[in-house]
């Protein structure tokens, strides 16, 4: 290499250095809209636009990394950094989060009772459950039923996923079913469902955040909280709610 060209390779190094940055962002949400197939999904759409934010300069390369939630936990415990999609305060201890910080809602949530507009059924705490037969996720647990559902008060009947429930609801075979109001929005933009009635009471409610490290680092984390606070006006951001249904549970403060 000519000495003029390895001089200005030298002096560009640490620029070029600076422009691969890695940070992991991690992600245990592995069902639409979050993830729809392999190279699909909400977090991979976040994650692009990370990436090809301006603002960003290609100074940082985000890294999607998904992880089931045991192996999550161990990587907060042991504190590696990174950023963590969708999730939500009241889903992790403070012992868990006590070296990261959560950022402002990103999207408001809930657990919704979906039943057929004939036999519409309208949640009013656990009792109103009785005689019915619901239907869940295997793995999910729903907040404020467990009790009820352990001792046979309320008939609980699992599938793998929310579009088999959601075919089991069509079908007659259950009376109701609980899904994440996020996950019932993309069915009801990519699936024909048909006409669905949606309990005006809902399970609970929850709000989506990011969950950032503490040792992430400085300038990728003045990063976020700039690509963040600017969000809500971001064009590309409202085109991705809108592909997923999403607009209406969009955070604005």
């Amino acid at each position: 290499m000519p000495r003029f060209l390895l001089v200005v390779f030298l002096s560009l190094l640490p620029v070029l250095c600076l422009a691969q940055q890695p940070v992991e962002v991690w992600t245990y949400h592995l069902t639409p809209p979050f993830k729809v197939n392999a190279s699909q999904g909400l977090s991979q759409d976040f994650v692009d636009l990370l990436n090809n934010d301006p603002a960003n300069a290609g100074r940082f390369r985000f890294q999607l990394t998904e992880l089931p939630r045991k192996r999550l936990d161990l990587q907060l415990e042991r504190g590696s950094p990174g950023v963590l999609l969708w999730a939500t305060p009241q889903f992790f201890t403070a012992e868990l989060t006590a070296n990261a910080r959560w950022t402002q809602a990103l999207l408001h949530d809930q657990q919704s009772f979906v039943s057929l507009p004939d036999l519409a059924f309208e949640y009013d705490r656990p009792r109103s459950l009785k005689g019915l037969i619901l239907g869940g996720v295997l793995g999910y647990r729903y907040e404020g039923l467990e009790k009820e559902i352990a001792s046979g008060a309320i008939r609980r009947q699992n599938v793998h996923t929310d579009l088999q429930n959601l075919q089991k609801l069509l079908s007659g075979r259950i009376h109701t079913l609980l899904i994440a109001q996020s996950t019932l929005l993309y069915y009801r933009q990519s699936e024909k469902l048909g006409d669905l009635y949606i309990s005006e009471k809902p399970l609970y409610q929850f709000t989506r955040h990011l969950l950032i490290t503490n040792n992430l680092g400085k300038a990728a984390s003045d990063y976020l909280d700039g690509f963040l606070a600017a969000l809500p006006s971001n064009p590309h951001w409202q085109i991705i709610l809108n592909h997923y249904g999403l607009q209406s549970m969009a955070a604005h403060d």
